[in-house]
């Protein structure tokens, strides 16, 4: 299964469920905003890593996670200003 470039953004109101899923997240992707982060995953991956932040999610609290897949040539064309972002077909992460 290839994996892709994600882009995992959450804005979630209560302090302690908002630091648990960046303390997932930091874990497993880069950030590269505040609430923002990037990672390379595949689906199984990522179906993984949701599936561990979604109990701090409240949509009753008007909480939200989003998912984007970037396809190569979007993440190819993406844009930086300021500081460096990982090459993550070159990255060695461990």
């Amino acid at each position: 299964m290839p994996k892709m470039l994600r882009l995992l953004s959450y804005d979630i109101t209560n302090k302690k469920r908002r630091a648990r899923i960046a303390k997932i997240l930091e874990g497993n992707a880069r950030r590269v905003q505040y609430s923002v982060f990037e990672t390379f995953l595949t689906e199984g991956e990522l179906s993984a890593l949701v599936s561990k932040t979604l109990p701090f999610v409240s949509a009753e609290d008007g909480d939200s996670l989003l998912v984007y897949r970037l396809c190569a040539n979007c993440a190819a064309q993406r844009r930086t200003w300021g500081r460096s972002v990982i090459d993550w077909e070159e990255a060695v992460i461990i």
